[in-house]
């Protein structure tokens, strides 16, 4: 037989451990770094220049926007546009995209190092100059990671067509 007021406490001891449990486990399933949406788009010079850059500014900060091209001198090109969610406790260090398109059957992978630029809510990355063909071709399928320092990946965007067998 148990001492009267004993069970109350015992079951205010489990209703601790369980407000404590669920704490722990929130905390694992905090919201991280997420690619809200993304899509792609040919852009010539002057549509994606910002005025400063012709007075020897850098093309990447643009306020709300980061722009990273494969090649800056000729930004011309394909971009894929990245809206990005979540909180940044660790900022990418680089991005990478493989991608199909219409122009060649095989996939073709490309990588922009993101570790001294400071990335806004939208992150636009060009394959520019003579990285991307011709304004006429098409990119099918791709998939974006954005990486850590060590490589691993924090956040992935895949099209519809990247998906399907």
């Amino acid at each position: 037989m148990t001492a009267p007021g004993r069970r109350p406490k015992l079951a205010a001891m489990n209703r601790l451990r369980l407000a404590l449990a669920a704490l722990l486990a929130a905390a694992n399933h905090a919201p991280a770094l997420t690619i809200g949406t993304a899509y792609a788009r040919f852009y010539d010079a002057p549509e994606i220049r910002p005025i400063r850059q012709y007075f020897g500014a850098s093309l990447t900060g643009q306020r709300y926007r980061t722009v990273v091209a494969s090649q800056p001198d000729n930004p011309a090109g394909q971009y894929f546009i990245l809206r990005l969610k979540g909180p940044r406790p660790v900022p990418p260090a680089a991005a990478r995209i493989t991608w199909y398109a219409t122009d060649v059957k095989e996939p073709r992978t490309h990588q922009w190092p993101l570790a001294d630029t400071r990335i806004a809510n939208w992150l636009y990355l060009g394959l520019s100059g003579t990285d991307w063909p011709d304004r006429q071709v098409q990119p099918l399928a791709w998939r974006i990671e954005l990486l850590d320092a060590a490589g691993a990946p924090l956040a992935e965007w895949k099209s519809f067509l990247w998906e399907m067998p």
